[in-house]
Parts: structure tokens; sequence; C-alpha cells
């Protein structure tokens, strides 16, 4: 009975042991693991963060204003610009703005017709205060990069095609590449565009628009204004006739100035 019972304790004490050394190796396994899924989550996020900055460079000290830009920080279309005889159509969006996208999917054509017809003269405007602060946010970078755009001949390209990224948040993947393609930016262009747009090199120039927005009292976008005229996009024919017939009448009535600071919205 004792010889039994001895063999039964010692048999107990392997067991024990042996249990033991199995929960050692499940506690090197599980460590070892977890230290790879870490290994694995400083990985990921390096790749993130390189494909965030990607190939961008510090911000140019030289900065620059885009060829043909006017005074007030606009972009004119078809490089056409103002003259007396007839009506300056100046738009300010901010690139985030949705009721810009869908003004411009609206009337976007029919301006580009009225400017090809020589009926209209029409520049385009920035505003960034959707990026609510951020620094090198999302309307910030698109309008860098439309600047860019101009600088190597294809702004009117650019801005025909740049609202339909805006649910990508305008990453920089996207405003190197996915844009440019889309507006037929290619060779020694693309290479000059990339450059301007990973140096930032217009943005003193982009920040002078935002603050202009600011300081004209522009409160919302997109607003089409003509001779200090806010027009009322919700009145507006969306037809050529329409579209002209407002601009002709915020023409007149503003005296047919070119380049004046709209009144207070009261839509």
């Amino acid at each position: 009975m004792a010889n039994n019972s001895n063999l039964s304790k010692r048999a107990a004490l392997r067991q024990a042991q042996e249990m033991e050394e199995r929960n050692k190796r499940n506690k090197r396994v599980m460590m070892v693991g977890l230290g790879l899924a870490a290994l694995v989550v400083v990985v990921v996020l390096a790749i993130v963060i390189v494909q965030a900055v990607g190939n961008r460079t510090s911000v140019a000290e030289n900065q620059l204003t885009p060829t043909g830009a006017t005074e007030s920080n606009g972009i004119l279309m078809s490089d056409k610009a103002p003259t007396e005889d007839k009506p300056h159509l100046i738009i300010w969006e901010d690139f985030q703005c949705p009721s810009c996208a869908n003004a411009h999917a609206t009337l976007g054509p029919i301006v580009e017709q009225l400017v090809a017809d020589d009926s209209i003269t029409t520049e385009i405007r920035t505003a960034t205060f959707l990026d609510r602060g951020r620094e090198d946010g999302p309307s910030f970078r698109t309008a860098v990069a439309a600047a860019a755009a101009k600088e190597v001949g294809k702004y009117d390209d650019f801005h025909r095609v740049i609202f339909g990224f805006q649910d990508t948040g305008y990453t920089d993947q996207v405003l190197r590449n996915d844009v440019p393609e889309a507006a037929g930016i290619t060779g020694d262009a693309l290479t000059r565009y990339t450059e301007l747009y990973n140096s930032r090199s217009f943005k003193d120039w982009v920040d002078t628009s935002a603050q202009r927005f600011a300081d004209d009292g522009v409160d919302a976008t997109p607003a089409y204004v003509v001779s200090g005229q806010r027009l009322d996009l919700g009145t507006v024919e969306p037809t050529a006739d329409g579209l002209l017939s407002a601009i002709n009448a915020a023409w007149e009535e503003g005296g047919k100035k070119i380049d004046e600071k709209p009144e207070p919205y009261q839509g």
C-alpha cells in the first residue's frame, strides 16, 4: 500500500511538473506572438506614415504665384482677362464644399461655355475654411495642387475633374497621382506639377487667398459674384441663357464693376 501511495505521489508530482512546463511554454509562445503582433502594428504604422508623407519635402522657401493669376488671388478660366465690355464672374469655392461640387456639376459646363463664347470672363478664387484650422488640410492641399496645375497650363482640366475626387479626402496619393492623371497632366508637366505640389510652393499664395475670403466677408461657398452682387443660385435657371441672364442683371445692378467685394448674402 505504501509503495502504491508513493508511486501515486510521484506520478502526481510529474504531472504537476509537466503542466507547469506546458504553462511556461504557452506563456513564452504567447509573449512571442504578442511581440510579433506589436512589430506588425509598428510596421503598418510606419507604412501609413510613409504613404501619408510620401515624397513631400519641406515647404519651399522660395514661394511662388501661379503664372497669370489675378491680383485678387484668382485664376482666370481659359486665361481670359476681364474687360469693360462684358461681365466678370468671380467664383469662390472650397474644394471640400459639397454645395460647391453640386453647383460645379450643374453650372460648371455652362460657365465654360459662356467663357468660350466670350459672353463673360471668369476667375476662380479658393477658400480653405473647411480645414477648420488644420495645417496642411484637404482644402489647403487641393488649393496648392490647383495652383500647381495652373503653373503647368492645365488648370481648366484640373478644375473640371477635381470635385469628382471630393470623397477621397484629397490625400497626397490622390492629388499626386489620380487627379493629374484624370486632368491629363503627363510627362515633364507631371514632373513639374509634382515638384511644386510636394514642396508646397504656393502655400503663401493660398494662405493669402484664404485671408482675402475672410476680409471680403464671403461667409459661405459657393459664391458666384458679379460686380459685387452675389447670385442666388437657387433662382438661376441652369441653362446658358438662364445663367447669362442672371449674370447680366447683376452686372447692371452693380454698376459694371470688374472686382468688387460682394454684398452681404441675403439667401
